[in-house]
Order: structure tokens, then sequence, then C-alpha cells
């Protein structure tokens, strides 16, 4: 079994709430309050399913796995995606692993095996359904009472209004962030929503932009819907609305943004691409395509939450999925959309957006170095202000007493910078970003300069990166001082007096001592621009 030193194709990520802000309107809290057994439920799986004891016996790949807890395939794999997300499993190439909370607490032969404990929550579920007649009801609520998306009494038609209605509530929060975003693109013509529900996000960017009409398409009875909750007629300027199947309409060309919000994830990949194909071909010379979804491929506010919607699509239509940024990319590179003409901005809660520009580069912009660095393989990456860099000449102290290694190489102390002078360069630059990696180390050494040259060669003279631990390119220095490749050396960040420990602090990275010779290690190191 590989060991849980492995690095993981995805961005461990401790699942858990923010804390809560009384003086602060708050809606990403109260949605993950409402997912929470999202969580839990993946959790109970998992156990269910004995997958860790899998893992832990040698049943690492999704073959031995699927075969070993008689599950499909299909399936399966987009539980693990869900489990990696969590952290509660780990992946290196195609093999899976147990990291130490799992392997300790989940593997059912272990001596410390806790996975009934955790079924017993389970077990406690329903009574947590009956919260509400416990609390304020003596009896039962008549089926009156019961609200009208769940009431099966209510007409179809009612029961879809209710429907639109609450979807529509979720619309009016996003639309607001997608416009901010998009705003540099100075959008003006003709506007195709296709699956928009009540049309808010179109409204919001006719608004908001220099686009002179739209075009709402969705199901009849959710066009019904729409006019319902959006009875004036100043709410539908500019707009249109076509009822109908977009699977089986035929719509006249030429449109200058083409929106598919919350949409390609109600097919599975099969008809999802096809309609993707679509509505390129709707799209005029130079448009632009909007994507608005749930990707388990982006790591944005919820990283989690892509991988977790994912399981929702799957249990609760057809053949729904969430698509990935990777396979949407590649739909639309056979189309002849390159990858200057495609951006994918996360929106400030638990989704993101894809454009992607017919023609044409795409206009707007978002801070490609944290993509870039984890296409390398780096698991984590946030910016950092330069002066957050914290340096203290305790660092270099406990390299002295403490390191056995000490003297022993070239880009450590007492060679090397000291904090004062680490201190100078610092404040020479304008952008940082700090950047956590895996063993081994020589590897995480290799991915910061494969960074540090995409930003040379991208015009970032001063690029500069620093790493972690000990140089790793020769196995020994040469004794007479003198560095044989002095082209690939860098310092670690230790060694030249930066706190690594404060300084992750700064970004409320989690960075602790690692106990167990097992332990999942992290390695620190930085990218510094100007």
């Amino acid at each position: 079994m590989p060991s849980p030193k492995a690095p993981s194709s995805h961005t461990p990520h401790r699942p858990g709430f923010t804390r809560p802000d009384p003086a602060r309107p708050d809606f990403q809290y109260l949605e993950e309050l409402a997912t929470a057994y999202w969580y839990s439920e993946v959790l109970f799986s998992a156990i269910e399913l004995d997958l860790f004891t899998h893992i832990a016996r040698g049943q690492d790949t999704l073959e031995k796995l699927a075969t070993s807890a008689r599950c499909h395939p299909g399936e399966l794999k987009r539980l693990m995606t869900a489990l990696e997300t969590l952290a509660l499993v780990g992946r290196f190439q195609d093999h899976w692993f147990n990291p130490p909370a799992t392997q300790t607490f989940l593997v059912s032969d272990g001596p410390q095996y806790m996975g009934e404990f955790f079924l017993y929550r389970k077990y406690m579920r329903p009574r947590f359904q009956e919260l509400t007649e416990k609390t304020g009801r003596e009896e039962a609520p008549a089926r009156t009472e019961i609200r009208p998306l769940f009431n099966p009494d209510l007409s179809y038609e009612e029961r879809n209004h209710a429907y639109v209605s609450a979807m529509d509530t979720l619309a009016r929060q996003k639309a607001v962030d997608i416009a901010r975003l998009i705003q540099p693109a100075g959008l003006s013509g003709r506007a195709l929503d296709i699956g928009g529900g009540a049309g808010t996000l179109l409204r919001t960017l006719m608004k908001e932009t220099d686009l002179s009409s739209g075009l709402l398409v969705d199901l009849p009875e959710v066009i019904d819907s729409a006019r319902r909750l959006y009875p004036a007629s100043e709410d539908w300027e500019g707009m249109e609305t076509r009822g109908g199947d977009f699977r089986s309409l035929e719509l006249d060309p030429g449109f200058d943004l083409i929106i598919l919000g919350n949409f390609l994830h109600a097919y599975g990949p099969e008809e999802a691409r096809p309609l993707l194909n679509k509505a390129l071909d709707l799209l005029a010379p130079e448009g632009m395509l909007l994507i608005h979804d749930y990707f388990p491929d982006r790591p944005g506010a919820v990283p989690q939450k892509g991988a977790l919607y994912d399981l929702a699509m799957m249990l609760n239509t057809y053949n729904g999925a969430c698509h990935t940024i990777a396979q949407l990319t590649h739909w639309l590179g056979d189309r002849g959309i390159s990858d200057d003409q495609i951006q994918v901005l996360d929106l400030p809660t638990d989704s993101s957006i894809l454009l992607a520009c017919k023609d044409r580069p795409c206009p707007v912009t978002a801070d490609p170095w944290p993509h870039r660095a984890r296409a390398l393989g780096l698991a984590q990456v946030q910016p950092i202000s330069p002066d957050q860099v914290v340096t203290t000449p305790l660092a270099r102290t406990k390299c002295q007493f403490g390191c056995e290694g000490f003297g022993k190489n070239l880009q450590c102390p007492p060679r090397g910078m000291d904090h004062q002078q680490t201190r100078e360069m610092l404040d020479s630059f304008s952008r940082a970003y700090l950047v956590q990696g895996t063993p081994p180390g020589k590897d995480f050494h290799n991915q910061l300069l494969s960074l540090e040259k995409q930003a040379f060669l991208e015009g970032y003279h001063k690029a500069f990166v620093m790493g972690a631990g000990p140089c790793p390119i020769c196995p020994a220095c040469p004794e007479d001082g003198s560095c044989r490749s002095p082209h690939l050396a860098r310092p670690a960040m230790e060694a030249s007096g930066i706190d690594v420990y404060e300084t992750a602090r700064a970004l409320d990275w989690d960075l602790d001592v690692v106990r167990d010779p097992l332990g999942y290690v992290k390695y620190i190191g930085l990218l510094l621009l100007e």
C-alpha cells in the first residue's frame, strides 16, 4: 500500500463550517448547514461498504476496490472522488490510500475501529427528523400545513411552481456575483438563457451590462411559473420566453451570449456533450458561452461541493452528473476553442463559472497562478502579501540547534540568507503565493522550479521560489563549498529565517507538527513575483 505521505491528486480539505458572524448575512454558511447530511452520508456509505478496510488490505485500485466491495465501478468512482475531497481517502496515481484518521479509526479489523460508533450516529438520524414536531407541535402537522414543494396532494403544476420559486432564491444570490465577475467582458447584443428557470441570471446581466435583448428557454411549465413569479411587465423588458425542451427546439443562431446555468449537470456525458455543441452552434462570431455549475475538479470557496453535488445528481436524476472542468475543456477543444479562449472563475460561494469565447481570446482574466500551480501537482495555492510572510532570527537558530543536517548543505544555515536579508528581499516584491505540496522532496522542488520557469517565460524576470527542507538536487554538497547546480538550487523558507508555521496561519492553513512516522506530511513553498 502506498505510504500516506504519497501526494493526492486533489487538495486535501478538512471539511467544517466557518465560524458564524452575527453581523454578516452569510448565505454560504446556511447552505453548508442545509447540506451537512451530504457529508455524513458519504462517510456512512464508505463505512457500510467497508471501503477503508478493503484499501488497507491492498484492494487499492478502482477495479480491485469495486470487485472486493461488490460495487458498480462508475458509481464507486464518484463516491471515491467525494471521499477524496473530504480527505477521507487519498490518491497517488491510480492507487487509493487511507490517511491516518481513516486508517486508525475506520479499518474494521484495527484495534481502534470506531465504525460502529459512527453508524450509531446514522441510527440517531430519524429522531432528529422529528425535531420540528418535538419542539413546536403536540401532534403531526395536517396535510395542509406541509409546504407546497413537498405536498403530494398538490398538482404537479403547483409543486413545480414551488420548486421554480425555491431555485430562484438561489439564482438571486448567485446572479449578482456572476455579473460582477464577467463585468470586464463588456457584454452587448443578444443573449440566450438555456434552462434558466425564472430568468434571474439573464435579467440581472441585462441590467448590469449592455445586452440589448434576451431569450429565456425552459420547459413550458417552468416558463409559466416564471411569469407568475415576475408578473410585472418591467421584469420582462427586453426579454422573450420560449417554452420547450432545448434538445429538440430549433433556434436561429447569432447570440452574443449563451448561458448554461446549472443545466448540463442534469445529463450524463453522452447527452451533455451534444447539448454543449448545440449551444456553440448558436453563438455568433466572437460570442461568449457562460457555464455556471458545480465542478468536481474545481477548488473554490467550498472545494468538496462539486463532488458532493455530483452524488446528488447521481441520486436525484436519471443519469445526471457534474462534469469536470477538464472534461468540458476537452469538449471545447475538440470544437477548436483553445485555452486562451477559456476562463474559469470561482464565485465567493460554492460554485464556479466557465467562460468560452468563439473566435477570440477570453476578455475576462483571473489570477492564473493558482491554477498553474495545481496543474503541476501542487496541492494548495493561495495569494499572500509579502509583508504577511513572517521572518524571525529564531528560524535559523532552530536549524542550528535541532537539525542534524546543520552545516551540511550549501543552501542551509550557516550559509544562505539570514532573516534580515530575506526580509529585505521579500519587501522588494509586490506579489507572493504560498504553495503546499507533499513528499518526495525532490518532486516538490522540481514543481516549484517549473512554476518559477513559467513565470519567468511570461515576463516576470524577478520570479523566485523558495522551498522546504535541504536542497535535494545533489546527494551531497561538494566539500570545497561550491554548488554544482546553482541554476537549480533554491533556499528553503525556514533556512532563510521564515517562520513557516506563523506564515501559514495567516492564511488559516492547518499546519501541525507530524508526530506519527506515517503521518501526512505537508511541504510549504513560496513563489515571489514582481
